[in-house]
């Protein structure tokens, strides 16, 4: 099997100290820090998003893998289980004008904001990128192929050059005609420092075509292991329903995703005011987001309290936060509808995460994972940033028949399945080693 290095912005595993308070708190804490002697309190894995999908990935195949990540402040190299971590360390500074540079590019992307390029902070970026490969050129030795995901290390393949086969996941939005001249050519340079590139739904390979990048690119649906989201029992959906104050009989909505403008929460609270239901608005911050506390989150929250009071749905609106395993797996186990409101979205897993669960799912046409619904057959799609439209796609999935629910699950199963997906996966990482060892050398 190959030795695979992973490198995502958000750790597998994030920690709650850092390290210099870890050595307050324990006295001598030995390099590697092995998290599994903390206490739990100490630390929290990743319950979502990109960092969750790719544990998930490395255990399917029994990998043992070494992780680069950010870590603000966090021992250099950590130990959880089967995982190596590498840390990179940013400066309160540099962390700073790295976010503001990657939420700008970003904004741009999902169509939210224009960018104002900034030297300033396009470097401390840089910097991030340069530490990052600083990281995963230390782990050579022991690297085969070395894996990189989403637009944060964009610059990684062009650093770490010809040391071992570079394979670029990107995950978000690429349509070349929403971003400015600057970032096109930004985008086209770095997917170019790779040696191949992989996008997460067809029309983002065909971005990626009409932006014309020179690497050779290939298409892979996200993934959820399914197994992994436990059937919950009663009394774990009475408890969650108690705590949100809900009851039983009522028609549940359910909106899972970080408090976020791209998410587009609030155009699920003026539709709710057509929908005899209740609207459950799952999730709180970013990871960089809550390490800046910069109040991006609790800004786009107040904002959502205000919209749904001058809705006059202040009452059909509830704000959960997070949400540990336990709670999300009855919650959506409790809820009648599955919603993915974002305008513009790279994919979208917790539909997936509702199909799971056979619960009819509707789906913004922006979101990439639109591609997999038929309209009336698994699911409902309605017109990004359209709220009649999305309130008249949730009036026909309240009163859906069960088989829309179980043909989301086969298409689960088909399309954005751990197994599904992995495999594909793996076949691209193999043929790229492949490649690369037949390659000539200089």
């Amino acid at each position: 099997m190959l030795s695979i290095t992973i490198n995502t912005q958000t750790p597998p595993i994030k920690l709650n100290l850092t390290y210099q308070q870890l050595i307050e708190k324990y006295g001598n804490v030995e390099i590697p820090v092995n998290l599994e002697q903390l206490e739990e309190s100490d630390y929290q894995i990743s319950v979502g998003g990109v960092s969750r999908m790719l544990v998930q990935f490395t255990n399917y195949f029994n990998l043992l893998p070494t992780w680069v990540s950010l870590g603000p402040g966090y021992p250099e190299t950590a130990i959880y289980k089967n995982i190596k971590i590498r840390y990179v360390d940013l400066d309160p500074e540099n962390l700073k004008k790295f976010t503001r540079f990657k939420e700008g590019f970003y904004n741009q992307i999902h169509k939210v904001s224009e960018y104002n390029f900034n030297a300033q902070d396009y470097l401390s970026y840089t910097i991030y990128n340069w530490k990052s490969a600083e990281a995963l050129i230390k782990e050579f030795e022991n690297t085969d192929v070395y894996f990189i995901n989403d637009f944060q290390q964009l610059q990684v393949g062009g650093i770490i050059g010809p040391s071992a086969p570079a394979i670029f996941w990107y995950h978000i939005p690429l349509v070349p005609e929403n971003i400015n001249q600057q970032l096109r050519t930004f985008l086209r340079k770095s997917f170019d420092g790779f040696d191949e590139v992989i996008l997460s739904t067809k029309r983002d390979l065909e971005g990626y075509i009409r932006l014309g990048a020179g690497v050779t690119a290939k298409q892979v649906y996200p993934f959820i292991d399914h197994n992994s989201l436990k059937e919950p029992r009663e009394s774990d959906i009475g408890r969650v329903l108690d705590k949100l104050n809900l009851k039983q009989d009522e028609k549940k909505i359910l909106v899972v995703g970080r408090m976020d403008p791209i998410k587009s929460q609030d155009l699920a609270i003026s539709a709710i005011k057509n929908v005899e239901a209740k609207l459950i608005l799952v999730g709180d911050g970013s990871f960089t987001g809550s390490t800046l506390a910069r109040g991006k989150s609790s800004g786009w929250r107040e904002y959502l309290n205000r919209k749904a009071k001058e809705e006059g749905v202040e009452n059909k609106v509830i704000f959960a936060g997070y949400l540990n395993e336990k709670e999300l797996f009855a919650i959506y186990k409790a809820s009648d509808v599955v919603v993915l409101p974002s305008k513009l979205e790279g994919f979208g897993l917790t539909v997936c995460e509702g199909w799971r669960y056979r619960k009819p799912v509707v789906v913004s046409t922006g979101a990439g994972v639109s591609e997999l619904i038929l309209d009336g057959v698994n699911g409902y799609k309605f017109d990004a940033g359209d709220v009649l439209s999305l309130s008249d796609a949730i009036k026909k999935a309240l009163s859906a028949k069960k088989e829309i629910g179980e043909l989301g699950f086969e298409t689960m199963l088909q399309w954005c399945s751990l197994k599904a997906s992995s495999e594909r996966l793996m076949e691209i990482i193999e043929d790229a080693y492949k490649i690369y060892q037949k390659a000539p050398k200089p």
